[in-house]
C-alpha cells in the first residue's frame, strides 16, 4: 500500500515541477525571487507535519512543494549562468552538480534513518534547512 502513495507522490511532485517550469519564463532572476522562493518551499513542508494522516492534502502539498522546488531550481541555475564567466562557466555547473549527486548517497543513509525516527522529524529537518537556505540568501549580497 505505501508504494502505492509513493507513486502519487512522484505524480504529484512532477506535475508541480512541471508547472513551476512553465511559470519560470515570466519571473525575473534576482536573488530575493530566488530566496523568496525558498522560503515559500517550506511552507508546504511545515504543513505537511500537520496533514501527514491525510494522504489527498499531503499530496497536495508535495505538488504546491514541487512547484517552488522548479521555480527555485530554474532561477538559481539562471542566476549561476548570468553570473559567471562564460570560460569559467562549465567548472561551475559540474562543480555544482557533482556536490549535489551526493544527495543520492546521503539521502540512503538518512532514509535508512527512518526506521528509527518517523516521517515527522525527516520533515521538520529538511524544512528547516529549506527555510534557513532561503534567509541566508535573502540577506547575502
Amino acid at each position: 500500500m505505501i508504494f502505492y502513495f509513493n507513486s502519487i507522490f512522484y505524480i504529484c511532485f512532477i506535475i508541480g515541477f512541471m508547472c513551476g517550469a512553465f511559470l519560470s519564463g515570466r519571473l525575473k532572476t534576482k536573488i530575493k525571487t530566488i530566496s523568496f522562493t525558498w522560503i515559500l518551499s517550506s511552507i508546504p513542508l511545515f504543513l505537511m507535519l500537520i496533514f501527514i494522516s491525510n494522504w489527498i492534502i499531503f499530496s497536495f502539498l508535495i505538488l504546491i512543494f514541487g512547484f517552488l522546488t522548479s521555480l527555485q531550481n530554474i532561477l538559481s541555475e539562471s542566476m549561476i549562468q548570468i553570473t559567471s564567466n562564460d570560460e569559467y562557466l562549465g567548472h561551475v555547473l559540474t562543480t555544482i552538480r557533482t556536490g549535489t549527486s551526493i544527495g543520492g548517497p546521503i539521502s540512503s543513509i538518512i532514509g535508512g534513518l527512518l526506521d528509527y525516527s518517523g516521517y515527522e522529524i525527516l520533515i521538520l529537518i529538511c524544512a528547516l534547512f529549506v527555510i534557513c537556505g532561503g534567509i541566508n540568501m535573502l540577506f547575502s549580497k
